[in-house]
């Protein structure tokens, strides 16, 4: 009988250990995490066209491709997109799906029958763009970046005052504020020009077109590199040409401007975007489609080329791998980016009509280029 005991404790044990592994491989299942669509953000499952995306914007993409569908913006290009509003801008859609690398070329046509979406073998040896091309890009870029932004050791401490009562209006004017915003906006176009000529494959583009992309770029460029060199809740504002100011010192200055720059900027520092990553966003804000581009397809391989090449450093980096969701909010950053330089577009255009101090003319051919018309 005490055999029979013994077995009967064995079988109960062993039963009641199975049972406990079984619940602690659920629990660790359901703590898997759920991958999602770069492109909308939905749950997405598989690869589709080189990226992962969910089923509707993989069909999307499919049908935009084979029909050669053209869509048209109704707003500024830069609409919202994700899982509840998708749907409303067909064009702002498919632009995602390109930024974010899903490829026209892995479309199924009769050349690719049954692959079923997947990359073509010689697909990533491209026009010969390869790993040597993407790390030789990511570093001309993070260089152009190093090389026109201010030296830490050389910052111009000159106007900078945190005294709070000399930020009363009765201490300065208002045409010195408005004299004071356009030297800060001159002299930061500067140095953004410098950045742009540094773009690998900016030169090369015709004198029409790399005019019309510096001046398009250059507030959303102003608001981009003084956003990520601002620290959450840090009282100082160090702009492209080294000048220190408080933020009190600029709110007479920038107006309600500043508030929605300082609000992206600690959105952009949640993101802990390191320097290789922030220049390819930087050579993006520049390298994107324009209204009026003569040659668009140049622009826009360049473009491509920049956009492979953040992907797989994001994606691959043996340091610290983020994975296609980050790489898609890094993407999101340039419409928040274009709805900003709009709101830059209003101040500047405020102060033209009070005309209390003559408009420099790099601002007034910065403001003309950008003009979403």
């Amino acid at each position: 009988m005490s055999l029979f005991c013994n077995i009967s404790k064995y079988e109960t044990t062993i039963t009641s250990s199975i049972s406990n592994n079984i619940e602690v491989r659920k629990c660790i299942s359901v703590q898997k995490p759920v991958q999602v669509c770069a492109v909308c953000g939905d749950i997405a499952v598989c690869l589709h066209y080189g990226v992962r995306t969910c089923e509707g914007c993989k069909g999307f993409f499919k049908r935009t491709v084979q029909k050669n569908s053209k869509y048209v913006c109704l707003a500024n290009q830069s609409c919202p997109v994700d899982r509840r509003r998708r749907n409303r801008c067909q064009f702002c859609r498919f632009q995602k799906c390109l930024i974010v690398g899903m490829e026209k070329e892995v479309v199924r046509t009769d050349l690719l029958k049954g692959r079923r979406g997947r990359l073509p073998s010689k697909q990533k040896n491209k026009d010969g763009f390869g790993l040597y091309y993407k790390i030789s890009l990511i570093s001309a870029l993070v260089n152009g970046h190093k090389e026109t932004t201010p030296d830490i050791s050389g910052l111009d401490h000159t106007a900078y005052s945190e005294d709070q009562s000399s930020y009363s209006p009765l201490i300065v004017s208002e045409s010195e504020n408005v004299r004071q915003f356009y030297q800060i906006l001159k002299n930061s176009i500067k140095s953004i020009e410098d950045f742009t000529y540094r773009i690998p494959g900016f030169r090369e583009l015709n004198a029409e077109d790399r005019e019309l992309l510096f001046q398009s770029a250059s507030l959303e460029m102003f608001v981009l590199r003084l956003s990520y060199r601002t620290r959450p809740n840090d009282y100082k504002l160090t702009f492209c040409n080294g000048m220190v100011m408080h933020k009190k010192q600029c709110e007479g200055v920038f107006g309600d401007w500043l508030d929605h720059i300082l609000e992206f900027s600690n959105r952009l520092h949640t993101l802990e975007i390191d320097i290789s990553s922030f220049a390819c966003i930087c050579a993006l804000t520049v390298i994107t489609e324009r209204h009026g581009l003569q040659e668009p397809k140049r622009v826009e391989d360049i473009q491509l080329k920049i956009i492979e090449s953040l992907r797989d450093y994001v994606i691959f980096n043996a340091k610290r791998p983020r994975g296609s969701y980050h790489f898609s909010r890094l993407l999101g950053i340039l419409p928040e980016l274009r709805s900003l330089s709009i709101q830059g577009l209003q101040r500047i255009f405020y102060l033209k009509i009070e005309d209390l101090v003559p408009i420099p003319s790099a601002i007034d051919k910065m403001f003309v280029a950008s003009l979403p018309f």
